[in-house]
């Protein structure tokens, strides 16, 4: 069975560099809304997270 880990993205904006990001609750357009860190500078928004079934750490066979 495998395990669900949440990675949380830098609060830095992918596409122009900048620091300013904002959270707010966004739209996706599909009914629901998820949290979202926005950039009011080039207005790029992102997930505040995903989440992922990779293990925390490298089996030990991975590692030999």
């Amino acid at each position: 069975m495998s395990e669900l880990r949440v990675i949380y993205h830098v609060a830095m904006c992918p596409d122009c560099g900048s620091s300013d990001v904002t959270r707010e609750d966004v739209d996706t357009g599909d009914g629901l809304t998820e949290t979202a860190l926005t950039c009011p500078r080039c207005h790029t928004a992102w997930p505040l997270a995903c989440v992922t079934d990779f293990p925390p750490s490298p089996s030990k066979a991975e590692t030999t």
